[in-house]
């Protein structure tokens, strides 16, 4: 009898910890952007508001991440016809140097800001991850991980959740 109930506890537990780490790495947190630090490639501070009346891509990404770069390529594939109306903004918090010398490199028709604060202060532990945010600035749809932009179902679905 003791080893069953050993073996049920060993099991909620280990149930917890999955949970735990699952809600940590593939759930995207709620975020307040109006409380974001945020500065532009010149090092001025930006504010999320000014940024209302636009439908938004908002990606949390970094130079070094393959995935986040497949993802921007693919959007940037499609930005001139798909996307055309929509802002993708990269916020990434890594020094504004190697910000500067991604965007340059990558010359993609996006906003890239600076995060002054790290990813995980604002609980992001994976990238991308992603917001979908209409005119109103009301954020209609948070995903951790890569977007498939070239699969059209999937552009059109979170084009109509900014409108």
């Amino acid at each position: 009898m003791n080893k069953k109930w050993t073996g049920i506890i060993i099991l909620v537990i280990g149930a917890f910890i999955a949970f735990y780490f699952y809600n940590k790495y593939k759930t995207a947190p709620t975020i307040d952007f109006n409380k974001l630090k945020l500065s532009d490639l010149n090092d001025d501070p930006v504010k999320f508001s000014s940024f209302k009346g636009k439908k938004l891509v908002v990606s949390f990404s970094a130079s070094w991440c393959p995935n986040c770069l497949d993802e921007m390529r693919e959007m940037n594939d499609i930005k001139d016809t798909k996307l055309s109306d929509v802002e993708v903004i990269i916020i990434s918090d890594e020094p504004l140097e190697k910000i500067m010398s991604w965007k340059s490199r990558t010359d993609y028709p996006f906003t890239f800001l600076k995060l002054n604060s790290g990813f995980n202060d604002i609980g992001i532990f994976s990238i991308p991850t992603s917001y979908i945010v209409n005119t109103k600035l009301e954020v209609k749809k948070e995903e951790v991980g890569y977007i498939d932009w070239k699969d059209e179902s999937t552009t059109e679905h979170l084009k109509k959740l900014m409108e």
